[in-house]
């Protein structure tokens, strides 16, 4: 006899948190109505950004079944890299070669490691973490670089572009792109494959190390992106920026959906999951609750998100097979 789930369990795995997400927005509109002005709103929206970008690349290690905890580090050496180049070429490429920079550094050295030499991605990417963010503080000597960021840059961080906020149109073309990537490209099939079942994927013919040093070769791009935008949101690059970021962007990419033990998730849920816990942070703001308090409700959220992960895992071993993509 197969076993019958009930009919909510066909829905998208990232249903719940936004459903969650309407819910928190309108207690919020009835019991503080400044959260639903532009200004807020904006600001939502402008703050959520960076760790979205960051939330997409971390999607693709997640989904096969690793994990990047390098990218808040990445982030700030990314930003000291531009603040060294951007008055010695135009700022537009200022920007393309650090990102591009730091996608060979990073990525290569990860992507490396772990996909042709099978280190665990958690002991990789935990060593670049302190490399990079090491070398933020000893280039700078423990101090923030004040920058002239320029027309350009300040729209990827914190402009417009025409009537958009910028941060919005860079995490719309952004998602979009990944979005087609994992649904409808070769590597996508991939990426998901190598993380439902890393070895039936290699006796399929899938070069599984390749896909995985390209999944980390875009995270540190997206981390390279991320540390221009937070640039231009800031006018400086600090050694500081990005400390614990990490643990915010993993625990948006599981609520969204993402299994911690791959092969299922969707850049879609990364976006509302990221999206939820800054609205979270925004809310407490707004009803005067420490900074201290919204770290712990970060982290229970985190916690949450792994145990409803399990949940998920133990549900889907009792029904037929399904793929969870967008």
């Amino acid at each position: 006899m197969s076993l019958k789930l009930p009919r909510w369990s066909s829905l998208p795995a990232w249903s719940g948190v936004l459903l969650l997400e309407v819910l928190l927005i309108v207690f919020m509109a009835i019991s503080q109505p400044e959260f639903i002005s532009t200004g807020n709103l904006s600001n939502i929206v402008r703050s959520a950004a960076i760790p979205i970008v960051l939330g997409i690349g971390m999607t693709y290690t997640i989904l096969t079944a690793g994990i990047d905890l390098s990218v808040g580090s990445v982030l700030a050496f990314s930003g000291i890299l531009l603040s060294g180049m951007i008055d010695h070429m135009p700022r537009y490429a200022a920007v393309v070669v650090t990102i591009a920079l730091v996608t060979l550094i990073v990525g290569g050295i990860n992507g490396t490691l772990i996909g042709r030499f099978g280190l665990n991605s958690f002991v990789v990417t935990l060593g670049s973490l302190g490399i990079f963010r090491g070398i933020s503080y000893l280039v700078t000597n423990g101090t923030t670089q004040n920058i002239d960021a320029g027309p350009l840059i300040r729209a990827l961080g914190d402009g417009n572009v025409g009537p958009v906020p910028g941060p919005l149109l860079v995490v719309i073309v952004l998602a979009a792109i990944s979005i087609f990537v994992l649904r409808s490209t070769f590597f996508g099939r991939d990426v998901y494959a190598v993380g439902g079942n890393e070895f039936a994927a290699q006796l399929a013919g899938i070069y599984t190390g390749r896909v995985k040093m390209n999944v980390y070769v875009i995270s540190a791009a997206c981390a390279g992106l991320a540390g221009v935008m937070q640039v231009g949101r800031l006018d400086s690059a600090a050694p500081t920026a990005g400390a614990g970021l990490e643990l915010a962007v993993v625990a948006g990419v599981l609520l969204g959906g993402t299994r911690l033990s791959g092969g299922v998730g969707s850049i879609t849920g990364t976006v509302i999951g990221v999206l939820f816990l800054q609205t979270v942070s925004n809310s407490l703001t707004i009803q005067g609750v420490s900074s201290y308090w919204q770290q712990i409700v970060t982290g229970v959220l985190l916690g949450a998100a792994v145990l409803f992960d399990r949940i998920r895992l133990e549900l889907s071993s009792r029904a037929p097979s399904r793929k969870d993509k967008e």
